[in-house]
């Protein structure tokens, strides 16, 4: 609950800074200009196996598996591990499917009573919090992953085009300096341009940018659906 309630404070005060208007995601700079922007259904409100649809993009056949977690002592410390899978098939007019398969998984060590519990994240030494494989038509799959390295979530998208691209979080609000304790969204990269971001808040958002031909943005489309799908706080 204390990382709830410190989370929301930055979202408090970067609405009160906008005049109560819904915090905005702030894009990564020179991207908004080159870019085109569709609106989600299906992420907030979230409801179990509801496909998730942007644009002319819908991520159908949704298998949502349930949150697991457990804990288990180890002398004055316990060991906890939570994760949960989803799968789904990216669809859009004109080009082939994508199939995805994701599994979120999160390892913590916690120590202390109750009310004076300290909780420390240890994912980043069992392997990536997100791991996803995507399969374009005719191709073989390829690897979406997210890790956490500190306070941030740092990943890489590889293609069947052969490139592969740097996936990082973003924390800013649109018309304030206050940055949040979690991702206000994501932003796929080549090297210093961006060519797609993800916005995780309200009722989500995707934005591509327009010198991406059809089957990346597909493909685009499909990385996008799994990190909309993706709690940033599992675990913790």
């Amino acid at each position: 609950m204390r990382s709830i309630r410190l989370a929301a404070i930055p979202v408090l005060l970067a609405v009160s800074l906008s005049a109560c208007a819904p915090a905005q995601l702030r894009l990564p700079e020179g991207f908004g200009g080159n870019a085109v922007a569709y609106d989600v259904s299906g992420h907030s409100p979230r409801r179990f196996n509801e496909p998730l649809r942007f644009g002319p993009y819908s991520a159908t056949e949704m298998r949502e598996g349930s949150t697991f977690a457990w804990q288990v002592p180890l002398g004055a410390l316990d060991v906890g591990r939570t994760s949960r899978r989803y799968a789904y098939t990216l669809a859009a007019g004109g080009t082939p499917p994508v199939e995805v398969q994701c599994r979120a998984r999160a390892w913590t060590l916690g120590a202390g009573k109750e009310s004076q519990r300290t909780t420390v994240d240890v994912t980043a030494l069992a392997g990536p919090l997100l791991a996803c494989g995507l399969r374009a038509d005719g191709h073989e799959a390829q690897m979406l992953e997210v890790a956490r390295e500190g306070a941030r979530l740092q990943g890489r998208l590889a293609t069947p085009w052969g490139s592969e691209y740097a996936v990082r979080d973003l924390h800013g609000y649109e018309g304030s300096p206050i940055e949040g304790m979690t991702p206000t969204g994501y932003a796929i990269a080549d090297g210093g341009n961006t060519l797609a971001v993800v916005d995780v808040l309200n009722r989500g958002r995707v934005h591509f940018d327009r010198a991406l031909d059809d089957h990346q943005r597909a493909y685009f489309a499909a990385a996008a659906a799994a990190l909309l799908l993706l709690d940033p706080e599992l675990g913790e």
